[in-house]
């Protein structure tokens, strides 16, 4: 596996349209807890995440597959989430650069002033939902990467899952490419819910899903549609991650148990004279 290529800012391509909330996002001024340039991360983020793709691959049996069908920068990952250390896991399988962005409650995460200092060195910044929507803060702070060709990781489930279940996606990550124009890259992790040493963690990256420009702005059922092809997306990924580890042994005996005894023919009789 590897993860240490990269496209330059300068050798990706403007989004094709912009909506008006992401216009007018950009031109605000930037919460002074982002930090400002995704392709010159901070000296902290290269350690950990530099440690972390060593230790991955040398405590757990870490397999990436789809690394091709990454996007240029900018674009927004969608996965599935089965634990809070899941960011490590799919940084870990992306390229060095861009940093890739989180977003965390502002009153519990950024509540004291070391964790502000701390947090934003690893592309964390602040968000504080209110009735199931994000402050005006945390939507310009998405956009504001997008504008600087930064990726930024979305869990669109919200809260945790189990296993190879997905929960129904929220619409956020769906709004935010339709209004950026931007991919959004649909990643299927698994094997993190019973994480042990050792044992096989797998982050599977789909081809990404590119929003429908909309011509007059009628967002709410292009949203659905687009929240509904990354829910498939990521379906398929666990799909692609069985196919690719084959039958274990113990679908293979079970094959065999399965398989119907079948009686041996009686040896030939010898033919007597006519």
């Amino acid at each position: 596996m590897s993860s240490t290529g990269s496209s330059s800012p300068s050798s990706a391509t403007e989004p094709a349209y912009t909506g008006p909330e992401y216009r007018e996002a950009a031109a605000r001024s930037a919460d002074p807890l982002l930090h400002p340039d995704p392709w010159k991360p901070p000296r902290a983020y290269r350690l950990v995440f530099g440690l972390a793709r060593l230790l991955v691959q040398l405590l757990f049996r870490f397999h990436v597959d789809g690394l091709e069908n990454i996007p240029r920068p900018p674009f927004l990952i969608a996965s599935n989430h089965q634990a809070w250390y899941d960011t490590v896991f799919i940084v870990a399988a992306f390229p060095a650069l861009p940093m890739i962005y989180t977003m965390a409650r502002r009153d519990t995460v950024f509540n004291r002033g070391w964790k502000r200092r701390l947090v934003p060195l690893f592309g964390v910044f602040p968000i504080q939902p209110r009735h199931g929507e994000l402050d005006e803060e945390g939507v310009s702070s998405v956009y504001q990467v997008l504008q600087r060709r930064g990726v930024v990781l979305i869990f669109p489930e919200g809260r945790y899952s189990h296993g190879r279940e997905l929960l129904p996606l929220r619409k956020g990550v769906a709004h935010f490419a339709l209004q950026a124009g931007v991919p959004i890259c649909p990643v299927a992790i698994s094997g993190t819910d019973r994480l042990r040493p050792f044992g096989r963690i797998e982050v599977s990256v789909g081809p990404p899903v590119w929003p429908d420009p909309p011509r007059w702005w009628t967002l709410n059922r292009r949203v659905v549609r687009l929240v509904d092809s990354v829910r498939r997306a990521i379906l398929s990924g666990f799909e692609r991650e069985e196919a690719s580890r084959g039958p274990g042994p113990l679908r293979r005996l079970a094959r065999r148990l399965r398989r119907p005894f079948r009686r041996r023919a009686p040896p030939p009789q010898p033919i007597g004279p006519l």
